[in-house]
Protein backbone atom coordinates (compact mmCIF):
# COMPACT_ATOMS: atom_id res chain seq x y z
CA UNK A 1 0.00 0.00 0.00
CA UNK A 2 1.43 3.52 -0.77
CA UNK A 3 2.23 5.29 1.99
CA UNK A 4 1.11 8.63 2.99
CA UNK A 5 4.68 9.99 2.90
CA UNK A 6 4.67 9.19 -0.82
CA UNK A 7 1.46 9.99 -1.51
CA UNK A 8 2.33 13.43 -0.21
CA UNK A 9 5.63 13.68 -2.11
CA UNK A 10 3.50 13.20 -5.31
CA UNK A 11 1.94 16.77 -4.35
CA UNK A 12 4.15 19.69 -5.63
CA UNK A 13 2.64 23.47 -4.71
CA UNK A 14 2.84 25.52 -8.11
CA UNK A 15 2.40 29.05 -7.62
CA UNK A 16 -0.70 29.31 -5.04
CA UNK A 17 -2.55 25.97 -5.47
CA UNK A 18 -1.61 22.08 -5.22
CA UNK A 19 -1.14 19.67 -8.03
CA UNK A 20 -1.06 15.84 -7.47
CA UNK A 21 0.50 13.32 -9.74
CA UNK A 22 -0.66 9.93 -9.66
CA UNK A 23 0.97 6.65 -12.40
CA UNK A 24 -1.04 4.41 -14.21
CA UNK A 25 -0.85 2.75 -17.72
CA UNK A 26 -1.78 4.71 -20.88
CA UNK A 27 -3.68 4.13 -24.04
CA UNK A 28 -0.33 2.58 -25.33
CA UNK A 29 -0.22 0.34 -21.98
CA UNK A 30 3.11 1.89 -21.33
CA UNK A 31 3.17 3.47 -18.01
CA UNK A 32 2.15 6.64 -17.85
CA UNK A 33 1.86 10.03 -15.57
CA UNK A 34 -1.19 11.71 -14.64
CA UNK A 35 -1.42 15.33 -12.98
CA UNK A 36 -4.19 17.46 -11.72
CA UNK A 37 -3.69 20.70 -10.01
CA UNK A 38 -5.52 24.12 -8.88
CA UNK A 39 -6.31 22.66 -5.15
CA UNK A 40 -6.02 25.52 -2.77
CA UNK A 41 -5.00 23.29 0.19
CA UNK A 42 -2.61 20.07 0.01
CA UNK A 43 -5.11 18.58 1.91
CA UNK A 44 -7.61 18.87 -1.18
CA UNK A 45 -5.03 17.44 -3.24
CA UNK A 46 -4.41 14.30 -1.04
CA UNK A 47 -8.23 13.54 -1.48
CA UNK A 48 -7.83 13.81 -5.50
CA UNK A 49 -5.13 12.14 -5.47
CA UNK A 50 -6.66 8.84 -3.50
CA UNK A 51 -9.83 8.80 -5.65
CA UNK A 52 -7.46 8.78 -8.77
CA UNK A 53 -5.62 6.43 -7.26
CA UNK A 54 -8.73 4.14 -6.74
CA UNK A 55 -10.61 5.28 -10.52
CA UNK A 56 -7.06 3.77 -11.98
CA UNK A 57 -7.09 0.41 -10.39
CA UNK A 58 -10.84 -0.17 -11.77
CA UNK A 59 -10.65 1.85 -15.10
CA UNK A 60 -12.69 5.07 -14.70
CA UNK A 61 -9.56 7.49 -14.12
CA UNK A 62 -10.44 10.59 -16.39
CA UNK A 63 -6.99 11.66 -16.91
CA UNK A 64 -7.59 15.68 -17.40
CA UNK A 65 -10.99 17.39 -16.82
CA UNK A 66 -9.56 20.42 -18.16
CA UNK A 67 -9.37 19.11 -22.21
CA UNK A 68 -11.27 20.51 -24.74
CA UNK A 69 -13.93 18.43 -27.00
CA UNK A 70 -12.03 20.21 -29.90
CA UNK A 71 -8.40 18.95 -28.46
CA UNK A 72 -9.14 15.89 -27.63
CA UNK A 73 -10.71 15.30 -31.71
CA UNK A 74 -8.01 17.13 -33.26
CA UNK A 75 -4.99 16.22 -31.52
CA UNK A 76 -5.72 12.84 -29.95
CA UNK A 77 -8.77 11.16 -32.03
CA UNK A 78 -8.19 11.72 -35.20
CA UNK A 79 -4.77 11.11 -35.76
CA UNK A 80 -5.03 7.31 -34.94
CA UNK A 81 -7.87 6.85 -37.51
CA UNK A 82 -5.10 8.32 -39.97
CA UNK A 83 -4.94 5.40 -43.20
CA UNK A 84 -4.55 2.34 -43.00
CA UNK A 85 -6.95 2.50 -39.43
CA UNK A 86 -9.63 4.10 -42.02
CA UNK A 87 -9.84 4.56 -46.00
CA UNK A 88 -8.27 7.94 -46.85
CA UNK A 89 -11.68 9.11 -47.98
CA UNK A 90 -13.57 7.85 -44.65
CA UNK A 91 -10.84 9.81 -42.98
CA UNK A 92 -11.18 13.16 -44.65
CA UNK A 93 -14.81 12.67 -44.24
CA UNK A 94 -14.44 12.66 -40.61
CA UNK A 95 -11.90 15.53 -40.59
CA UNK A 96 -14.18 17.43 -42.32
CA UNK A 97 -17.44 17.29 -40.56
CA UNK A 98 -15.76 17.45 -37.18
CA UNK A 99 -13.69 20.68 -38.55
CA UNK A 100 -17.27 22.42 -40.32
CA UNK A 101 -19.88 21.39 -38.15
CA UNK A 102 -18.28 20.05 -34.50
CA UNK A 103 -15.49 21.44 -33.61
CA UNK A 104 -17.32 25.53 -34.02
CA UNK A 105 -19.98 24.66 -32.04
CA UNK A 106 -19.15 22.60 -29.09
CA UNK A 107 -15.18 22.15 -29.34
CA UNK A 108 -14.88 24.50 -26.54
CA UNK A 109 -17.00 22.69 -24.15
CA UNK A 110 -15.03 20.41 -21.57
CA UNK A 111 -14.22 16.65 -22.59
CA UNK A 112 -15.32 15.65 -19.15
CA UNK A 113 -18.27 18.35 -18.86
CA UNK A 114 -20.05 17.29 -22.18
CA UNK A 115 -23.30 16.31 -21.52
CA UNK A 116 -25.83 14.77 -24.41
CA UNK A 117 -27.91 18.07 -24.09
CA UNK A 118 -25.15 19.33 -25.99
CA UNK A 119 -25.16 16.70 -28.72
CA UNK A 120 -28.90 17.75 -28.83
CA UNK A 121 -28.51 21.44 -29.21
CA UNK A 122 -25.82 20.44 -31.75
CA UNK A 123 -27.85 18.63 -33.77
CA UNK A 124 -30.92 20.26 -34.07
CA UNK A 125 -28.62 23.59 -34.91
CA UNK A 126 -27.32 21.49 -37.97
CA UNK A 127 -30.49 20.54 -38.91
CA UNK A 128 -32.31 24.06 -38.84
CA UNK A 129 -28.95 26.00 -40.19
CA UNK A 130 -25.88 24.03 -40.17
CA UNK A 131 -24.71 24.12 -44.06
CA UNK A 132 -21.75 25.80 -44.64
CA UNK A 133 -21.62 27.90 -47.62
CA UNK A 134 -18.64 28.27 -49.76
CA UNK A 135 -16.82 31.40 -50.29
CA UNK A 136 -16.33 31.39 -53.76
CA UNK A 137 -15.54 33.98 -55.71
CA UNK A 138 -17.88 35.97 -58.48
CA UNK A 139 -18.04 33.73 -61.62
CA UNK A 140 -17.26 35.16 -64.50
CA UNK A 141 -17.95 32.88 -67.03
CA UNK A 142 -21.07 32.58 -69.05
CA UNK A 143 -22.92 28.93 -68.88
CA UNK A 144 -22.87 28.71 -72.47
CA UNK A 145 -18.73 29.35 -71.61
CA UNK A 146 -18.96 26.81 -69.22
CA UNK A 147 -20.54 24.21 -71.34
CA UNK A 148 -17.56 24.70 -73.74
CA UNK A 149 -15.22 24.95 -71.99
CA UNK A 150 -16.15 21.24 -70.48
CA UNK A 151 -17.17 19.92 -73.77
CA UNK A 152 -13.58 21.09 -74.84
CA UNK A 153 -12.13 19.02 -71.65
CA UNK A 154 -14.39 15.85 -72.77
CA UNK A 155 -11.88 16.20 -75.92
CA UNK A 156 -8.93 16.27 -74.40
CA UNK A 157 -7.85 20.48 -74.84
CA UNK A 158 -5.66 21.44 -72.22
CA UNK A 159 -6.19 24.28 -70.40
CA UNK A 160 -3.84 26.86 -72.49
CA UNK A 161 -6.08 25.51 -75.73
CA UNK A 162 -9.41 26.20 -73.79
CA UNK A 163 -8.63 29.87 -72.63
CA UNK A 164 -7.46 30.54 -76.23
CA UNK A 165 -10.80 29.24 -77.64
CA UNK A 166 -12.94 31.70 -75.19
CA UNK A 167 -10.62 34.64 -75.60
CA UNK A 168 -11.14 34.08 -79.65
CA UNK A 169 -14.80 33.95 -79.58
CA UNK A 170 -16.76 37.31 -79.33
CA UNK A 171 -19.94 35.51 -78.37
CA UNK A 172 -18.52 34.69 -74.32
CA UNK A 173 -17.67 38.31 -74.31
CA UNK A 174 -14.23 37.23 -72.00
CA UNK A 175 -11.47 39.62 -72.20
CA UNK A 176 -8.23 37.80 -71.60
CA UNK A 177 -8.55 34.95 -69.44
CA UNK A 178 -5.80 33.05 -68.83
CA UNK A 179 -5.31 29.23 -68.79
CA UNK A 180 -5.07 29.13 -64.73
CA UNK A 181 -8.72 30.87 -64.17
CA UNK A 182 -9.90 28.13 -67.25
CA UNK A 183 -8.31 25.46 -64.71
CA UNK A 184 -9.87 26.89 -61.13
CA UNK A 185 -13.75 27.54 -63.35
CA UNK A 186 -13.54 23.97 -64.48
CA UNK A 187 -12.36 22.54 -60.99
CA UNK A 188 -14.96 24.59 -58.94
CA UNK A 189 -18.04 23.89 -61.80
CA UNK A 190 -16.46 20.18 -61.24
CA UNK A 191 -17.58 20.49 -57.46
CA UNK A 192 -21.05 21.31 -58.36
CA UNK A 193 -21.54 23.12 -54.68
CA UNK A 194 -25.13 23.33 -53.97
CA UNK A 195 -26.27 27.01 -53.86
CA UNK A 196 -27.23 26.85 -50.55
CA UNK A 197 -28.13 30.01 -47.98
CA UNK A 198 -26.62 29.94 -44.55
CA UNK A 199 -29.78 29.63 -43.02
CA UNK A 200 -30.19 26.27 -44.58
CA UNK A 201 -30.01 23.31 -42.41
CA UNK A 202 -28.09 19.45 -43.18
CA UNK A 203 -30.16 16.50 -44.46
CA UNK A 204 -31.28 14.40 -41.50
CA UNK A 205 -28.87 11.38 -43.04
CA UNK A 206 -25.88 13.67 -42.36
CA UNK A 207 -26.58 14.57 -39.41
CA UNK A 208 -26.94 10.96 -37.67
CA UNK A 209 -24.06 10.30 -39.64
CA UNK A 210 -21.93 13.27 -37.44
CA UNK A 211 -23.49 11.82 -34.51
CA UNK A 212 -21.95 8.52 -35.47
CA UNK A 213 -18.57 10.27 -35.85
CA UNK A 214 -19.13 11.70 -32.35
CA UNK A 215 -20.36 8.29 -30.80
CA UNK A 216 -17.05 6.42 -32.06
CA UNK A 217 -14.86 8.89 -30.67
CA UNK A 218 -16.65 9.08 -27.64
CA UNK A 219 -16.03 5.56 -27.24
CA UNK A 220 -12.39 5.11 -27.62
CA UNK A 221 -12.60 8.01 -24.99
CA UNK A 222 -13.93 5.97 -22.61
CA UNK A 223 -11.37 3.29 -23.96
CA UNK A 224 -8.39 5.55 -22.52
CA UNK A 225 -10.03 6.52 -19.29
CA UNK A 226 -10.82 10.07 -20.58
CA UNK A 227 -14.54 10.08 -19.70
CA UNK A 228 -16.37 7.78 -17.83
CA UNK A 229 -19.55 6.96 -20.33
CA UNK A 230 -19.78 7.27 -23.72
CA UNK A 231 -22.71 10.25 -23.32
CA UNK A 232 -23.73 10.25 -26.83
CA UNK A 233 -25.34 6.66 -26.14
CA UNK A 234 -27.44 9.07 -24.40
CA UNK A 235 -28.65 11.53 -27.21
CA UNK A 236 -31.06 11.72 -29.56
CA UNK A 237 -29.87 12.06 -32.82
CA UNK A 238 -32.57 12.06 -36.17
CA UNK A 239 -34.33 8.79 -35.92
CA UNK A 240 -32.87 5.99 -38.84
CA UNK A 241 -36.32 6.45 -40.34
CA UNK A 242 -35.67 9.99 -41.17
CA UNK A 243 -32.39 8.81 -42.59
CA UNK A 244 -33.32 6.61 -45.35
CA UNK A 245 -32.02 7.77 -48.35
CA UNK A 246 -34.36 8.65 -51.14
CA UNK A 247 -35.45 6.04 -53.45
CA UNK A 248 -33.01 6.85 -56.83
CA UNK A 249 -35.10 7.58 -59.37
CA UNK A 250 -34.86 5.35 -62.90
CA UNK A 251 -35.20 5.33 -66.47
CA UNK A 252 -36.83 2.88 -68.39
CA UNK A 253 -35.51 0.64 -71.68
CA UNK A 254 -36.56 2.97 -74.09
CA UNK A 255 -35.47 6.37 -72.31
CA UNK A 256 -32.01 4.69 -71.44
CA UNK A 257 -31.85 4.14 -75.71
CA UNK A 258 -33.30 7.51 -76.36
CA UNK A 259 -30.38 9.13 -74.42
CA UNK A 260 -27.58 7.15 -75.53
CA UNK A 261 -28.77 8.27 -79.48
CA UNK A 262 -28.39 11.84 -78.42
CA UNK A 263 -25.07 11.68 -76.77
CA UNK A 264 -23.60 9.40 -79.76
CA UNK A 265 -20.88 11.97 -80.40
CA UNK A 266 -19.81 12.09 -76.67
CA UNK A 267 -16.33 10.84 -75.79
CA UNK A 268 -18.72 9.46 -72.57
CA UNK A 269 -20.41 7.35 -74.47
CA UNK A 270 -18.92 4.31 -74.28
CA UNK A 271 -18.05 4.49 -70.21
CA UNK A 272 -21.88 5.58 -69.81
CA UNK A 273 -23.68 2.83 -71.63
CA UNK A 274 -21.34 0.43 -70.04
CA UNK A 275 -22.40 1.63 -66.87
CA UNK A 276 -26.04 1.17 -67.84
CA UNK A 277 -25.28 -2.22 -69.16
CA UNK A 278 -23.06 -3.39 -66.42
CA UNK A 279 -24.77 -2.01 -63.17
CA UNK A 280 -21.34 -1.03 -62.02
CA UNK A 281 -20.21 1.54 -60.04
CA UNK A 282 -18.81 4.98 -61.62
CA UNK A 283 -15.08 4.39 -59.97
CA UNK A 284 -15.10 0.63 -60.84
CA UNK A 285 -16.20 1.71 -64.57
CA UNK A 286 -13.31 4.47 -64.63
CA UNK A 287 -11.07 1.85 -62.85
CA UNK A 288 -11.81 -0.93 -65.61
CA UNK A 289 -8.66 -1.73 -67.55
CA UNK A 290 -7.97 -3.08 -70.72
CA UNK A 291 -6.13 -5.94 -69.49
CA UNK A 292 -8.77 -7.15 -66.91
CA UNK A 293 -11.48 -7.19 -70.14
CA UNK A 294 -11.86 -10.35 -72.70
CA UNK A 295 -14.10 -9.05 -75.88
CA UNK A 296 -13.96 -12.69 -77.12
CA UNK A 297 -15.06 -14.20 -73.63
CA UNK A 298 -17.02 -11.47 -73.41
CA UNK A 299 -16.19 -10.89 -69.55
CA UNK A 300 -15.03 -8.11 -67.52
CA UNK A 301 -13.17 -8.18 -63.93
CA UNK A 302 -13.78 -5.82 -61.63
CA UNK A 303 -11.36 -5.41 -59.28
CA UNK A 304 -9.68 -1.30 -59.59
CA UNK A 305 -11.58 1.97 -59.36
CA UNK A 306 -10.75 5.91 -59.98
CA UNK A 307 -11.76 8.16 -56.98
CA UNK A 308 -11.32 11.45 -56.34
CA UNK A 309 -9.54 12.68 -52.92
CA UNK A 310 -10.13 16.64 -52.53
CA UNK A 311 -11.02 16.62 -56.24
CA UNK A 312 -7.53 14.81 -57.41
CA UNK A 313 -7.38 11.77 -59.01
CA UNK A 314 -6.34 8.54 -57.11
CA UNK A 315 -6.41 4.98 -58.49
CA UNK A 316 -7.25 2.45 -56.22
CA UNK A 317 -8.36 -1.17 -55.20
CA UNK A 318 -11.86 -1.70 -54.66
CA UNK A 319 -12.15 -1.28 -50.86
CA UNK A 320 -11.75 -4.20 -48.30
CA UNK A 321 -15.42 -4.28 -48.05
CA UNK A 322 -15.88 -4.98 -51.67
CA UNK A 323 -14.33 -7.82 -53.52
CA UNK A 324 -12.92 -8.17 -57.18
CA UNK A 325 -15.72 -10.03 -59.76
CA UNK A 326 -16.15 -10.84 -62.69
CA UNK A 327 -19.29 -9.80 -64.74
CA UNK A 328 -20.36 -10.91 -68.11
CA UNK A 329 -20.92 -8.58 -71.34
CA UNK A 330 -23.95 -8.18 -73.47
CA UNK A 331 -22.86 -8.45 -77.13
CA UNK A 332 -24.21 -4.71 -78.09
CA UNK A 333 -21.77 -3.69 -75.19
CA UNK A 334 -18.74 -5.97 -76.82
CA UNK A 335 -19.38 -4.07 -80.04
CA UNK A 336 -19.20 -0.70 -78.47
CA UNK A 337 -16.30 -1.43 -77.02
CA UNK A 338 -14.39 -3.04 -79.93
CA UNK A 339 -14.94 -0.04 -81.72
CA UNK A 340 -13.95 1.69 -78.66
CA UNK A 341 -10.46 0.06 -78.46
CA UNK A 342 -10.05 0.83 -82.15
CA UNK A 343 -10.50 4.47 -81.75
CA UNK A 344 -8.40 4.79 -78.64
CA UNK A 345 -5.48 2.67 -80.26
CA UNK A 346 -5.44 5.52 -83.27
CA UNK A 347 -5.19 8.11 -80.44
CA UNK A 348 -2.00 6.15 -78.54
CA UNK A 349 -0.27 6.24 -81.79
CA UNK A 350 -1.14 10.19 -82.55
CA UNK A 351 -0.16 11.10 -78.61
CA UNK A 352 2.68 8.72 -79.09
CA UNK A 353 5.73 8.99 -75.75
CA UNK A 354 3.18 11.51 -74.51
CA UNK A 355 0.10 9.20 -73.69
CA UNK A 356 -0.49 7.99 -70.41
CA UNK A 357 0.20 4.46 -70.08
CA UNK A 358 -2.24 4.00 -67.41
CA UNK A 359 -4.06 1.18 -69.92
CA UNK A 360 -7.72 2.06 -68.69
CA UNK A 361 -10.68 1.41 -71.06
CA UNK A 362 -12.09 4.23 -70.52
CA UNK A 363 -9.79 7.60 -70.71
CA UNK A 364 -9.15 11.38 -72.06
CA UNK A 365 -7.52 11.64 -75.83
CA UNK A 366 -4.29 11.25 -74.07
CA UNK A 367 -4.71 8.31 -71.93
CA UNK A 368 -5.13 9.98 -68.38
CA UNK A 369 -7.84 9.11 -66.59
CA UNK A 370 -11.79 10.75 -66.51
CA UNK A 371 -11.72 13.08 -63.76
CA UNK A 372 -14.84 11.44 -62.12
CA UNK A 373 -16.75 14.73 -60.67
CA UNK A 374 -16.16 15.70 -64.17
CA UNK A 375 -17.25 12.93 -66.14
CA UNK A 376 -20.69 12.79 -63.61
CA UNK A 377 -21.44 16.67 -63.91
CA UNK A 378 -21.45 16.00 -67.73
CA UNK A 379 -23.75 13.75 -67.29
CA UNK A 380 -26.34 15.65 -65.91
CA UNK A 381 -25.38 18.41 -68.41
CA UNK A 382 -26.20 15.74 -71.41
CA UNK A 383 -29.50 15.53 -69.96
CA UNK A 384 -30.07 19.12 -69.93
CA UNK A 385 -29.20 19.65 -73.04
CA UNK A 386 -31.70 16.51 -74.30
CA UNK A 387 -34.48 18.53 -72.22
CA UNK A 388 -34.11 21.29 -74.25
CA UNK A 389 -34.20 19.93 -76.90
CA UNK A 390 -37.20 17.61 -76.39
CA UNK A 391 -39.50 19.56 -74.32
CA UNK A 392 -42.24 17.48 -74.39
CA UNK A 393 -40.71 14.48 -73.83
CA UNK A 394 -38.15 15.19 -71.28
CA UNK A 395 -36.38 12.50 -69.45
CA UNK A 396 -36.88 12.69 -65.60
CA UNK A 397 -33.64 13.77 -63.52
CA UNK A 398 -30.88 11.08 -63.01
CA UNK A 399 -27.80 11.01 -61.07
CA UNK A 400 -25.21 8.80 -62.97
CA UNK A 401 -25.58 6.27 -59.79
CA UNK A 402 -29.56 5.99 -61.56
CA UNK A 403 -27.65 4.15 -63.96
CA UNK A 404 -26.65 1.44 -62.20
CA UNK A 405 -30.14 1.57 -60.14
CA UNK A 406 -31.71 1.41 -63.99
CA UNK A 407 -29.89 -1.56 -64.41
CA UNK A 408 -30.96 -3.81 -61.41
CA UNK A 409 -34.91 -2.57 -61.95
CA UNK A 410 -35.00 -3.30 -65.49
CA UNK A 411 -33.29 -6.86 -64.42
CA UNK A 412 -35.94 -7.86 -61.71
CA UNK A 413 -38.68 -6.22 -63.90
CA UNK A 414 -37.31 -8.96 -66.62
CA UNK A 415 -37.64 -11.70 -63.58
CA UNK A 416 -33.79 -12.19 -63.01
CA UNK A 417 -33.29 -14.05 -59.43
CA UNK A 418 -32.39 -11.85 -57.31
CA UNK A 419 -29.25 -13.78 -56.06
CA UNK A 420 -27.92 -12.74 -59.39
CA UNK A 421 -28.65 -9.45 -59.48
CA UNK A 422 -27.14 -9.02 -55.64
CA UNK A 423 -24.07 -11.00 -57.88
CA UNK A 424 -23.90 -8.77 -60.52
CA UNK A 425 -24.06 -5.67 -58.13
CA UNK A 426 -21.38 -7.35 -55.86
CA UNK A 427 -23.35 -6.64 -52.72
CA UNK A 428 -22.45 -8.86 -49.83
CA UNK A 429 -25.87 -10.55 -49.66
CA UNK A 430 -29.15 -10.75 -51.15
CA UNK A 431 -30.90 -8.80 -48.04
CA UNK A 432 -29.11 -5.56 -48.69
CA UNK A 433 -30.97 -6.04 -52.99
CA UNK A 434 -33.94 -6.51 -51.37
CA UNK A 435 -33.13 -3.34 -49.00
CA UNK A 436 -32.81 -1.12 -52.39
CA UNK A 437 -35.11 -2.26 -54.83
CA UNK A 438 -38.55 -3.22 -52.73
CA UNK A 439 -40.29 -0.34 -54.70
CA UNK A 440 -39.69 -3.27 -57.37
CA UNK A 441 -41.11 -6.91 -55.73
CA UNK A 442 -44.27 -5.92 -55.23
CA UNK A 443 -45.33 -6.05 -59.29
CA UNK A 444 -43.20 -9.10 -59.18
CA UNK A 445 -45.39 -10.47 -56.30
CA UNK A 446 -48.30 -9.88 -57.62
CA UNK A 447 -47.20 -11.54 -60.98
CA UNK A 448 -46.75 -14.53 -58.46
CA UNK A 449 -49.57 -14.62 -57.04
CA UNK A 450 -51.76 -14.53 -60.53
CA UNK A 451 -49.93 -17.40 -61.59
CA UNK A 452 -50.29 -19.79 -58.63
CA UNK A 453 -53.97 -18.78 -58.23
CA UNK A 454 -55.01 -19.16 -62.04
CA UNK A 455 -53.46 -22.97 -61.13
CA UNK A 456 -56.54 -23.18 -58.31
CA UNK A 457 -59.13 -21.27 -59.94
CA UNK A 458 -58.47 -22.16 -63.51
CA UNK A 459 -57.11 -19.88 -66.01
CA UNK A 460 -59.81 -16.99 -66.81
Amino acid sequence: MTSKKTARSNIRKRGGTYTYYVYGMGPDGTRKQYSQGGFATQKEALAAQTRANAALLDGSYVADERQTFASFLVDEWLPTKRPPTLEESTFRSYERNLRLHVVPNIGAVRLTGLTPMHLNQLYRSLLDSGRVVPATGRRRFSDEAVEAAHEARANGRTSQQIADMLNSEPSFNIDDVSRHAVAAMLRRDAQDVAKASPEDGLSPRTVRYIHTIIRAALRDAVRWNKVGRNIADSATPPPSSATQAKRTSTWTGPQVRQFFEFVAGSRYLPAWLFLATSGCRRGEALGLRWSDVDLEAQTAIIGHQVVTLDHEVVFKDLPKTKRAHVVRLDPGTVSVLQSWKASQNAERLLGGSGYAGHGLVFAMADGSPFHPERFSREFQRKQEQFNRATPDSPLPRLVLHGLRHTWATLALQEGIDIKIVSDRLNHSSTHITREIYTHVTPPMQSDAADRVASQIFGKA
